[in-house]
């Protein structure tokens, strides 16, 4: 049966770790840290027990044992769901279908008009996402480079040529139109069409990242760049006007200044292979391809089991398995 994780699960959660397999799904930030790892079970001992992490989390236990743990919520605002984290035990990838439908429901009952997974290239998840109705939005490759100062010497650019200011909220609307402009109506359509449904399904470098507005003399946004940064890697996203298309280089720059350093890491979608030849020509390398889905959710009837409906009839029983 599919129910959340508690906190009387914290036993079993270390013995799932030892027959569970890598990942099936992350996230942006962890497909730029390096992917799906092995399942961390003394992270998910500890959100048994926390008071509400254990609430984005369910699980798949039969007999009083764990096949699958999944864990999956708001992106940046309640309309749009992701699922960060799938794990299963080995040779029951089966249950991927049950976990994601599962899901599907309860973000649904949250108020979600969509949910996103994010899958390795090669990875069967994909195949059991797509009978569960999940439709790829693009692909994405990984390009890593092991310096941020050599690509930026080969650009041949001032790392100041650009002037860049904070992202406030107030620039929202203009960076919607500026998407709506640069990105392919097929991929619009899925990720939402309104600027509230677009910015609740938009990623983030996480809750340190930094977010700079370059402005064009006309007015108009010309690019947003994302940036997090730590001791051993600094991870960043562009994304241009097409009247910024000739500084690409500079925003690239940009986006590189003022770290130590090191690694240097970000995420191309198949539908900016200009961005993508130019980290090539400067020493990125290709590091992992992902299929990026998403599937539309209707929201509740009185039929449907709700978020709340679920964890209301969860009997003692239950909760022991």
């Amino acid at each position: 049966m599919i129910r959340h994780l508690h906190p009387t699960d914290s036993p079993r959660i270390l013995q799932f770790r030892a027959s569970a397999g890598l990942g099936d799904t992350c996230t942006l930030v962890n497909a730029l840290k390096g992917g799906p790892n092995r399942f961390p079970a003394a992270k998910y001992a500890t959100i048994a027990l926390s008071p509400r992490a254990w609430q984005n989390c369910w699980l798949e236990s039969q007999n009083g044992k764990i096949n699958g743990v999944l864990r999956a919520g708001p992106r940046s605002g309640k309309q749009a769901w992701e699922i960060s984290e799938l794990y299963l035990r080995n040779s029951k990838s089966s249950l991927i279908l049950d976990l994601l439908e599962q899901i599907a429901v309860q973000a649904g009952g949250a108020g979600a008009y969509r949910i996103f997974i994010r899958i390795p290239i090669g990875s069967n998840a994909s195949d059991f996402a797509q009978k569960a109705g999940f439709s790829t939005i693009y692909r994405e490759t990984i390009y890593q480079t092991t310096s941020t100062h050599s690509p930026v010497t080969k650009l041949g650019i001032s790392e100041d040529f650009l002037t860049l200011r904070p992202r406030y909220q107030a620039d929202d609307g203009n960076l919607f139109r500026m998407h709506n402009v640069v990105t392919p109506m097929a991929i619009r359509i899925k990720t939402g069409q309104t600027s509230k449904d677009w910015a609740a399904g938009m990623e983030r470098l996480g809750p340190k990242s930094s977010e700079w507005i370059l402005d064009l003399p006309t007015g108009e946004i010309g690019a947003l760049i994302q940036t997090s940064t730590t001791r051993t890697q600094h991870m960043f996203n562009v994304n241009w006007a097409t009247n910024a298309g000739g500084q690409l280089g500079a925003i690239v720059a940009a986006a590189l200044k003022e770290t130590d350093d090191v690694s240097a890491v970000t995420a191309v979608p198949d539908y900016k292979p200009s961005l993508a030849h130019l980290l090539a020509n400067i020493g990125f390398k290709k590091q992992a391809t992902y299929e990026v889905m998403v599937k539309p959710l209707t929201q509740p009837t009185s039929e449907t089991v709700s978020y709340t409906h679920l964890r209301a009839h969860e009997t003692r029983e239950e909760r022991g398995l």
